[in-house]
């Protein structure tokens, strides 16, 4: 299952700070509980976590549409 604690440990492969993990962690949950649109998800999820983090952000925007996952955001 997807949760907030499988988010930090994907995040942590990208970022070796635990404070970064945890602040990237905070935005993109904020993120995806505050933006509807798919196109705008993306562009905001590009400008956090950079394009070459691409499959990530299609794997995040994915799981947000399913409901096992939309429930912890809304």
């Amino acid at each position: 299952m997807i949760d907030a604690f499988w988010l930090q440990r994907n995040l942590n492969k990208i970022y070796p700070d635990s404070t970064d993990v945890k602040l990237k962690s905070e935005e993109v949950l904020n993120i995806l509980k505050t933006t509807s649109d798919n196109h705008e998800l993306e562009n905001k999820l590009l400008m956090l976590l950079g394009f070459e983090q691409f499959e990530f952000i299609k794997i995040l925007r994915t799981y947000r549409q399913m409901s096992k996952f939309k429930h912890l955001f809304f």
